[in-house]
């Protein structure tokens, strides 16, 4: 989907402004690696969700990103629970281990945990509690 000769510039390392969708895409092979049907929500106001996932029996929302950034749809989600049915959702980019509210955030390589391995990998005094 991208223009002519993408690839050749990702593979010189002249990543440009392609960075979130390569992070997007390893996303992608994580999810389809372990067995998960990809799902994205696109709403034509613009709202969009990069990945719905079924994690420990809900809908959760993982919105990637290349670098630290806003995540103005995620955020909107979340504030219209009766709208959307979304109670969590985890954030994996340049991050650390952490929580924000109802929004789980991890390091990008750990994506590859996502299918239900999460929690017994993550350091124990994170509150999941949410997520059950």
């Amino acid at each position: 989907m991208l223009d002519y000769g993408t690839q050749a510039d990702i593979l010189k390392g002249n990543l440009l402004g392609y960075k979130g969708a390569i992070f997007e895409n390893l996303m992608a092979d994580f999810l389809c690696k372990s067995g998960q049907k990809l799902y994205y929500f696109q709403k034509d106001s613009g709202l969009e969700l990069d990945f719905l996932v079924r994690f420990k029996g809900e809908c959760v929302v993982l919105e990637v990103k290349a670098k630290s950034g806003k995540t103005k749809s995620l955020k909107t989600a979340l504030k219209n629970k009766n709208v959307y049915h979304l109670y969590n959702a985890i954030k994996l980019g340049k991050y650390n281990v952490g929580r924000e509210e109802e929004i789980l955030t991890i390091p990008l390589y750990m994506g590859f945990l996502i299918k239900d391995k999460l929690t017994e990998v993550i350091v124990p005094d994170i509150d999941f509690s949410l997520l059950n």
